[in-house]
Order: structure tokens, then sequence, then C-alpha cells
């Protein structure tokens, strides 16, 4: 009988073991999601900024000297394609943006091209919301069709910006926009082409 008594209450502690490592194992569980939203929630508030090509600068065309501006007088015609980015921050308040963009960029022959290395300067430029600009810099492309009728490349860029006077933050409040380097008159052209 003893014995009996003595088994039914090692069955009962053993229970209860079982018991309260289930528990244990719950609430660890538990922990683990609470982290893992925790994380979320601050990876949520870190996005990149938004990015996009300015529709007016997404492309630039090259004209033969002395000749008027029309397709049967172009050298060579450039075209943004594609835009993404990659974005890291920096700083407790999320006020140091590293921002490597990339862009697809396609070159089409002009009626007079004859050869040659072509260039060409494109810019990525970081605003406020309200369009302040915060970071401007241009970066030189030179390619050469060697004959082709179309290339098609990637060309990256890397800028940082210093957030801390606008409070950082994060991506949210902050857009890059890309674009060719226009001169007035391409700018016009464009304009005209694009019927903007």
């Amino acid at each position: 009988m003893a014995r009996m008594q003595r088994s039914s209450t090692m069955g009962k502690r053993a229970g209860a073991a079982v018991v309260q490592s289930s528990a244990a194992r719950a609430i660890l569980a538990l922990l683990a999601v609470a982290v893992f939203v925790a994380a979320c929630g601050t990876t949520q508030t870190a996005v990149c900024p938004r990015v996009a090509v300015l529709n007016h600068a997404s492309s630039v065309t090259k004209f033969a000297g002395g000749g008027k501006e029309e397709p049967a007088n172009a050298l060579y015609r450039l075209e943004m394609t594609d835009i993404s980015m990659i974005c890291k921050y920096g700083g407790g308040g999320l006020e140091e943006l590293e921002a490597n963009v990339k862009v697809a960029v396609t070159v089409l022959r002009g009626p007079k091209y004859t050869g040659g290395v072509g260039r060409v300067v494109y810019f990525v430029v970081v605003t406020d919301r309200s369009g302040a600009v915060l970071a401007k810099r241009t970066f030189p492309i030179r390619f050469d069709l060697r004959g082709r009728a179309e290339i098609s490349f990637t060309e990256g860029s890397w800028m940082f910006v210093n957030l801390s006077a606008r409070g950082g933050g994060g991506g949210a409040g902050y857009e890059i926009w890309t674009g060719f380097q226009l001169s007035d008159a391409e700018l016009a052209y464009n304009r005209r082409r694009l019927g903007l």
C-alpha cells in the first residue's frame, strides 16, 4: 500500500514537471514572437525612401552639330528604363542615410552616329517630402555603340546624406530622384517629344 502511494506521488510530481515544462516552453515561444514583432516594427520604420526617375529627364538625345533638333539629326538617345535601390541607416535616430541607386540604361543609335565614345551625365538627388533638395550628385556615363543599333547596361551610384538637420526618422519622409542632366534645349526637346 505504501509503495502504491509513493508511486502515485511520484507520478503526480512527474506530471507537474511536464506541465511546468510545457508552460515554460509556451512562455519562451511568446517571448520569441514578441521579439520578432518588435524587430519587424523596427524594420518598418527604417524603410528606404521612395525612388523614381523624373519623367521629363528620363531620356536625353544628342544631335549632330549645326543641325535641327529632330530625330533625323540624332547621334544617339539614352533612356532610363528601370531603377532600384538598396539603403541602410546609421545613427540612433536613423539620421545617416547611405543609398546605393542602380539605373538601367538603354542607348539607341541615331541616323547621324558615326562611331566614337558617347558621353552624358545623370544626377541623383535626395529631397524631403516638400521637395526641398537635401543632396545632389552627378555621375558621368561613357559608352561606345561599336556598330550596334542598341546597347543596354546598368549604372550604379552611391550617396551618403546626413538627415540630422531634418530630424532623421528613416526614409518615409524622403524621396530620391534621378534623371539625365539636361541643357535647356534638351529639356525643351524632351517636353515636346513627351507632350509635357
